[in-house]
């Protein structure tokens, strides 16, 4: 068990034999407390104790998809405070919902042992949950340009850093769109992809982008959301 795993509790909520088949296992040798659940119902009716660090939903979830199943939970005050991931097949038409569907993180399926673990742990460390886990959209701005997909590392009212699902050319000029945790208007921006980074723990290309014209009514909501996390970083002080 790992120290990280201890006394934290997932929940895995999927068909039988889906995409989420063999977590179960994975999860528990590594020392997590996982609890499978197969239907929606049976998501609304798990039991208040032991407390919920993270939920991940196959694609396949629910009558209308894990997607739809991850904005009910967002839309229930017992699961805004929970970090909710979603598993999805490489190149589904779904992925482009997540960025509007509260979650925090997404896995792309098949997905290797290693992935999984990472983004589990990132997810229910307390520590993590002071990052900008949210997800972001940039449309290179060009005939043909290539769109992105991903999940942001960092936000502040300069730029940020995420990871993605495709390739990006530094460099080149984007639209970048994105929302702050618990705030359903979108914030967008035209930027620039600065660097590529290289960030041990990610399974997918990540790069640092530079926001260029941020109107200020959202950089204003980007440092609000940021010195509250600072705050609370801080214990409050």
């Amino acid at each position: 068990m790992t120290a990280s795993a201890a006394h934290r509790h997932v929940v895995l909520a999927g068909p039988f034999g889906g995409i989420l088949a063999r977590a179960e296992e994975i999860l528990t040798e590594a020392g997590y407390a996982v609890t499978p659940v197969g239907t929606l119902e049976g998501l609304d009716a798990l039991p208040a104790s032991p407390a919920v660090d993270l939920v991940v939903l196959d694609e396949a979830f629910g009558p209308e998809g894990g997607v739809q199943a991850a904005m009910h939970l967002r839309s229930l005050s017992r699961w805004r405070g929970v970090s909710i991931m979603v598993a999805v097949p490489a190149g589904s038409s779904h992925l482009e919902e997540c960025l509007v569907s509260g979650i925090n993180d997404f896995l792309l399926a098949p997905f290797p042992d290693g992935e999984l673990l990472d983004k589990v742990r990132r997810l229910t460390e307390v520590a993590a949950r002071r990052e900008v886990n949210t997800m972001v959209r940039v449309h290179e701005v060009r005939a043909e340009g290539v769109t992105a997909r991903g999940k942001t590392l960092n936000v502040s009212v300069n730029g940020l850093l995420a990871e993605f699902d495709a390739e990006l050319s530094v460099g080149r000029v984007v639209d970048v769109e994105f929302f702050l945790p618990d705030d359903a208007d979108s914030v967008r921006s035209r930027g620039q992809v600065a660097r590529r980074a290289y960030e041990a723990s990610s399974f997918h290309p990540v790069f640092g982008l530079r926001f260029l014209e941020l109107s200020a009514r959202d950089r204003e909501r980007i440092g609000r959301y940021v010195s509250s996390r600072e705050r609370a970083a801080g214990g409050g002080r």
